[in-house]
């Protein structure tokens, strides 16, 4: 019996090590593009006993205006740099509204599996986030979350990005 346990603490021993230091992916640095499928479902961020209420012109609105609600694709450009690649490796991320933690289950230079716990305000959501780096000018990712303060609603993201070069341009400048 002690065998067994010292053999299951020496095999999860490098695994908490990960949650500590995750590793960089291997990918270049520079301007990337990134195509993201983006699937919420509505009650995830609103109860449905407030839906109920809405005629569909005011939920559509809502929608809209949120961002939030059915299926959306959108495209956009960012720039990655070593600070970018490092802010997103933090074990937490904090903003005025939403506070996560972050539990890294894989990493390496090639993939990335995340764990995730977040709040805001009374509502909960946990869920999972995967990053695979298909070579070093392409990566995929998916990331599945379930809120709703145990209303149970999804949200459900799909990616892939792009190097599209070295030069970032303005993209992602601070403007002063």
């Amino acid at each position: 019996m002690k065998t067994r346990i010292l053999l299951v603490m020496a095999i999860l021993t490098p695994l908490a090590g990960w949650a500590v230091d995750p590793v960089p992916m291997d990918v270049k640095l520079g301007l990337w593009e990134t195509t993201m499928t983006n699937q919420t479902d509505m009650s995830a961020v609103m109860p449905p006993e407030v839906l109920a209420r809405l005629t569909p012109e005011q939920r559509a609105k809502m929608e809209g205006s949120m961002g939030r609600g059915g299926s959306r694709t959108t495209t956009t450009k960012h720039c990655v740099t070593k600070d970018t690649i490092n802010e997103a490796l933090s074990s937490a991320n904090t903003s005025a509204r939403q506070t996560c933690t972050r539990t890294f289950v894989t990493s390496t230079s090639t993939k990335q599996v995340i764990h995730m716990e977040c709040t805001s305000g009374p509502i909960k959501s946990s869920g999972d986030v995967q990053i695979e780096v298909i070579d070093r000018e392409n990566t995929k990712g998916s990331m599945v979350m379930t809120s709703g303060g145990g209303r149970g609603g999804n949200i459900k993201m799909e990616w892939a990005t792009k190097w599209l070069g070295a030069d970032c341009g303005d993209v992602g400048q601070k403007k002063n």
